[in-house]
């Protein structure tokens, strides 16, 4: 009965260090479950901080845009307003620019007509100053 000795003292050796780590793996598993935990309650408090930040940044995101939507509005209307008084100012100097191109044509009218009587003066005394005596050779 040799044999069976060696064999149970061999099952005894084999067993012994199994139930060492079978001992140290319940050690690591029980750490790992207490890690979880205290890292369960760190993400939801941080879960917490984060959605409370979410909800500021978000309220913070829609006062934002309705202020841009009503500054926009305003910044419409204002332009809006200056465009009108643009396109009257335009209009005014349009209408003072007719007027002095017209003015300038009724002066260079004048002007001109004011030669052609000038002229017909000066044509017709000179007619008279050339003599009195005419030659009649087509008469002849």
């Amino acid at each position: 009965m040799p044999r069976p000795l060696p064999a149970a003292l061999l099952l005894c050796c084999l067993s012994f260090p199994a139930s060492i780590f079978a001992q140290e793996a319940a050690d690591i598993a029980q750490e790992a479950a207490e890690v979880d935990e205290s890292e369960m309650a760190t993400s939801e408090q941080d879960l917490g901080v984060l959605q409370a930040e979410l909800a500021r940044i978000e309220a913070e995101r829609q006062r934002l845009a309705d202020e841009l939507a009503s500054g926009a509005h305003q910044q419409l209307a204002q332009l809006e307003q200056e465009n009108q008084a643009l396109r009257a100012e335009r209009n005014n100097t349009d209408l003072q620019a007719v007027a002095l191109m017209e003015e300038q044509r009724q002066k260079w009218f004048l002007i001109g007509g004011a030669t052609v009587a000038g002229s017909l003066l000066l044509g017709f005394l000179a007619g008279k100053a050339g003599g009195g005596r005419r030659r009649r050779e087509w008469l002849n």
